[in-house]
């Protein structure tokens, strides 16, 4: 028993007493996997994204792209590599991400997402587009290092984020500013649903076709259709006028004709958009 105690109190002391910066140091635990990238500079941290016309990966250089696929890491704790795959790119974990202060600084719990400088993202200020993740640490005006950009200049560095890619959530946005802050709030909830979901998108062009269609239908009977039951109502009163009235009729019965055909062709190309 006392050789038990002689052993392990020294262990329970030595943890007890740990420098506390080493205590903190939390190892990372993200896991890439190796894929052929196209670019030849890539640096530790670049934001890589997915480009149908190359056929490739590629360093993201459109805002907020929605092709945004993950970061590549050169050494990477844990990496599964893939046959002829060369460069790891992690999709999960925590990171460091090369950042510029091109949409200004970033603070703690910005949501990070790419720019139009190739590999670096930015702070994201928009609802719609896609996210890289969460910022786990700040960035200001005074870190990092000078980047001259189409001859402005910008800082640029790393900084630590939670990966989850995906849309931006306005839910997580509170609205502000009164009743006009509201409706700002809703309709860019609004704008996002569309823009960011497919079916949503399908849902209300589908709709918005079928309301044009039948309005169209709807108004032209509404103001021609009356025409014509005030003329079926004058040849019984007017007989002598009746050659007239009929022309009346048949002009009528041909617009109601055309300003709902002009509807459904209309509708068909809002469903072919």
């Amino acid at each position: 028993m006392k050789k038990l105690i002689s052993f392990f109190l020294p262990l329970l002391l030595l943890i007890l007493f740990l420098p506390q910066k080493s205590a903190a140091q939390i190892p990372n635990f993200s896991i890439a996997t190796t894929y052929n990238i196209s670019e030849k500079d890539l640096k530790n941290g670049d934001i890589i994204s997915l480009d149908k016309e190359k056929n490739a990966m590629v360093k993201s250089s459109i805002p907020y792209d929605e092709k945004l696929y993950g970061v590549y890491v050169k050494n990477p704790k844990i990496v599964y590599h893939t046959p002829g795959g060369e460069f790891p790119v992690v999709r999960t974990g925590e990171v460091d991400v090369n950042v510029t202060t091109i949409n200004g600084p970033v603070v703690v719990g910005d949501y990070v997402s790419s720019s139009v400088i190739p590999g670096f993202g930015q702070k994201s200020t928009q609802f719609t587009g896609f996210m890289l993740g969460i910022a786990l640490e700040p960035f200001s005006e005074k870190d990092g290092s000078e980047l001259i950009f189409k001859e402005k200049p910008y800082r640029q560095g790393t900084v630590r984020v939670a990966i989850g890619i995906g849309p931006a959530s306005p839910t997580l946005i509170k609205a502000s500013g009164g009743v006009f802050g509201t409706l700002k709030y809703i309709t860019s909830a609004f704008l996002f649903n569309i823009a960011t979901s497919r079916q949503a998108e399908r849902i209300f062009r589908y709709t918005l076709a079928a309301l044009v269609a039948l309005l169209s239908i709807f108004f032209s009977l509404y103001f021609f259709g009356k025409n014509i039951t005030k003329g079926l109502e004058s040849i019984g009163r007017n007989p002598l006028a009746k050659m007239s009235i009929q022309t009346m009729i048949l002009v009528n019965v041909m617009l109601i004709a055309l300003v709902a055909l002009g509807g459904i062709i209309l509708s068909l190309i809002i469903l072919s958009l």
